[in-house]
């Protein structure tokens, strides 16, 4: 029974030292050491639109309620001083003139008799406010990793820890 345990120790001992065959093509997977992982970055500008609102002074006219009377009367009165100079139609053009030249004087006396009046009121207005926010977005990462002594580099999505799984690939030269 001691023979036949040395055997088997023998030859699982001879197994695990020969190497493995494997077909062209086969792959195993090791763990590597990585040696530094720098960010791959990009900035990125976007408008950010904010809706700013503020109070605006504006002024308004108080409505008045004048009166047509003394427009009325200074057109009749130019209307009649018209009617006194020229002849035929030329008197009908004076009257014409005497009637809108003494509505205007009556109206702009009106005027400055009784000035128009404003208010301020404050009125609420609003816009769009734009800024540009930037922001910085990981791409990806640059690793460099080291596999049984030598030094590889490779691009990751994600951020690695201290080492990664690499595919080991076996395969025959060609002469």
């Amino acid at each position: 029974m001691n023979v036949l345990k040395s055997m088997i120790i023998v030859a699982f001992a001879a197994s695990a030292a020969s190497p493995v065959v494997a077909d062209a093509g086969t792959a195993s997977i090791a763990w590597a050491d990585v040696i530094e992982a720098v960010p791959v970055t990009r900035t990125i500008r976007r408008p950010v639109e904010t809706e700013v609102c503020w109070q605006e002074e504006v002024y308004r006219e108080i409505p008045e309620r004048r009166s047509k009377v003394p427009q009325i009367v200074g057109a009749i009165l130019g209307g009649i001083i018209g009617n006194q100079f020229g002849g035929g139609s030329g008197q009908d053009v004076m009257t014409l003139a005497g009637a809108t030249l003494g509505h205007a004087i009556a109206k702009d006396n009106q005027r400055r008799a009784n000035p128009q009046k404003f208010y301020a009121s404050l009125e609420d207005r609003c816009g769009i406010n734009t800024e540009w926010r930037e922001s910085r977005v990981v791409l990806g990462w640059d690793v460099t990793y080291e596999y049984q002594g030598v030094t590889y580099l490779t691009r990751m999505a994600d951020e690695p820890g201290a080492q990664i799984r690499v595919q080991i690939n076996v395969e025959p030269l060609l002469n």
